[in-house]
């Protein structure tokens, strides 16, 4: 198994229903520590494969009958699980405007308390988007149209390839490639620092009154 699209297709394999990790190691490879099938709603469902060394296969598939029939009903991306959480959460990642220039992209988790959002908007994103500035250049993918991210909630935080599709133009990419890639974004993370000025704005951010959290 070497490209995204060879890991794909053994992926057709395994069964929407929670597979054993003998079934998993057959199939691709890998000797998976864990595995968990959630179903956030009716129209999909989500697997998540924990491997050693902190790597991590999501699997997203669509239960949508035309895209089953087009053979496009899932995507998944390739994470690393790294040491930077945020009670915010966010996906930080590289992107193009249509001349080329790079630049980055923040989506924050929704918020129902609208000073929060506020706050968020104001004070969180700007400095948010400061820190990463830095090394945002060095998130670029392969070709014109992929990218990698970082994804950080109040538990676990990623480094991430984008997600990949059956019909995507990213399927040829080698998969060794691509970890080769997480773990040096890692490397870069923590030696310019950016953990450190990230755990300063968590820092600030929780002197917030945490009636304003609930």
């Amino acid at each position: 198994m070497e490209t995204l699209g060879d890991l794909i297709r053994g992926l057709r394999e395994i069964s929407r229903v929670e597979p054993s990790r003998d079934d998993v190691e057959r199939i691709l490879g890998w000797r998976p520590e864990s595995i968990r099938v959630l179903a956030p709603s009716e129209d999909e469902s989500i697997m998540v494969i924990v491997f050693e060394r902190g790597m991590v296969l999501e699997v997203r598939y669509f239960l949508n009958d035309s895209l089953r029939a087009m053979g496009d009903d899932m995507e998944m991306r390739l994470m690393l699980q790294v040491d930077i959480t945020s009670r915010v959460g966010y996906s930080v990642f590289y992107s193009k405007y249509i001349h080329g220039q790079g630049y980055i992209r923040v989506s924050l988790r929704d918020v129902e308390n609208k000073m929060v959002q506020k706050i968020l908007e104001d004070y969180y994103l700007p400095r948010l988007r400061g820190i990463y500035k830095p090394v945002i250049m060095e998130f670029r993918g392969f070709s014109d149209r992929d990218f990698f991210g970082v994804e950080a909630g109040r538990e676990h935080g990623y480094i991430y390839y984008s997600p990949v599709r059956p019909k995507s133009g990213e399927n040829e990419v080698r998969i060794l490639d691509v970890v080769a890639r997480l773990y040096h974004l890692e490397s870069i993370l923590k030696n310019r620092d950016v953990q450190h000025q990230l755990a300063e704005l968590e820092l600030q951010m929780s002197l917030l009154p945490s009636v304003m959290w609930m």
